[in-house]
């Protein structure tokens, strides 16, 4: 047990240094670095911890890195996201992960990139959650 809370203790400090490095830089430049697959094994890796602010985060963390790079191909997150949703006892966990799989599969870029700010989370939920609704509204308005 004491093993286990030490690796989730270093899981959660690799999380938000990330995140922190993450933070301190302008916009698309937070993640081109990064070696793509390398990096959705990391998100799929933090999507199954048994640490839940490690997940909410990297939840969020994927709604920024679609918006930046919306012609990535997601479908395996997509299927993490969908099991985090299903499995999760947390609701706010399973609503913004089931919004996160609709948004990294239907979604596209968010223009106001200020919108991605490490303290404020909801907002840019709420924003995909609104860019989705349009879109799904407005194919139904059409049909």
């Amino acid at each position: 047990m004491k093993s286990r809370t030490i690796l989730a203790a270093a899981a959660l400090a690799a999380a938000l240094s990330v995140t922190a490095t993450v933070s301190a830089q302008p916009d698309e430049t937070r993640y081109a670095r990064y070696d793509f697959q390398k990096l959705m094994k990391s998100f799929d890796s933090s999507l199954r911890s048994d640490v839940p602010g490690i997940v909410e985060s990297t939840i969020y963390n994927l709604v920024e890195y679609k918006s930046f790079f919306p012609e990535r191909e997601y479908a395996r997150l997509v299927r993490s996201l969908d099991d985090v949703a299903r499995t999760t006892s947390d609701s706010t966990i399973a609503y913004k992960a089931s919004l996160a799989g609709m948004y990294l599969s239907y979604g596209s870029r968010i223009d106001d990139t200020s919108v991605f700010t490490p303290y404020d989370h909801e907002t840019a939920f709420k924003v995909a959650a609104e860019q989705l609704e349009k879109k799904f509204l407005l194919s139904r308005a059409s049909e």
